[in-house]
C-alpha cells in the first residue's frame, strides 16, 4: 500500500542536527501516525506521501516546513507565578492558555533567581531537520481512527473503547 490520505503509517527514524549529532531516534519503537492529520511536521509528511512499506530514505526539512522560523520573542514570568515546587530548566515545555483560552505550548529559554523567560518558539524552530527514515508499515485507517483523527493500536493511541 502507498502512503496517502487515510493511511496509518509506522516508521523508524533518526533525527539529526545540522552538525550530524543525533537529536532523537525511534530506537526500535516505530512512530505511528494518521497521514494528513498534522501529527508530524508538514515537510516530513509531504515527503512521505507516495512512499511504501520497506522504503528507506533521507529527508531534509527546512524550518518553514518543520518547527517554523525562530522569532526570538519571549516574555518574563516571575518565580512567584510558577507552580509550587517547580524546578524550571532551559528547554522545558510549559502548557498555557492564550488570550482567547486556546491551549499553547511555551518553552523556557532562560532561568534566573527572579524568574524565567519563555517563548512560543519550539527548541527546534529555525533548525533544518535531517531524518533517516525506514517505513515499517502502511495500512488503511479504520473508521474509528478517521473519526478520532489519530492512529489506534500498534504504536498508535489506544483508547480502550468497548465495541
Amino acid at each position: 500500500m502507498i502512503i496517502g490520505p487515510r493511511s496509518v503509517v509506522s516508521f523508524d527514524y533518526t533525527l539529526y542536527a545540522p552538525d550530524g549529532t543525533v537529536i532523537d531516534a525511534s530506537q526500535g519503537r516505530p512512530l505511528t501516525y494518521l497521514h494528513g492529520a498534522g501529527h508530524i511536521v508538514p515537510g516530513l509528511e509531504r515527503q512521505l506521501l507516495g512512499r511504501a512499506m520497506g522504503d528507506a530514505l533521507e529527508v531534509l526539512v527546512e524550518p518553514a516546513e518543520g518547527y517554523g522560523e525562530r522569532t526570538g520573542r519571549g516574555f518574563r514570568v516571575a518565580r512567584a507565578e510558577l507552580p509550587a515546587g517547580m524546578e524550571p530548566q532551559i528547554g522545558m515545555p510549559l502548557g498555557a492558555r492564550g488570550p482567547d483560552g486556546e491551549q499553547m505550548m511555551l518553552f523556557i529559554v532562560e532561568v534566573d533567581a527572579e524568574g524565567i523567560t519563555v517563548t512560543l518558539d519550539h527548541p527546534l524552530s529555525g533548525v533544518p531537520l535531517r531524518f533517516a527514515i525506514e517505513i515499517r508499515d502502511v495500512r488503511l485507517a479504520t473508521a474509528d481512527e478517521l473519526a478520532h483523527g489519530h492512529a489506534h493500536g500498534h504504536g498508535g493511541h489506544d483508547h480502550g473503547h468497548e465495541h
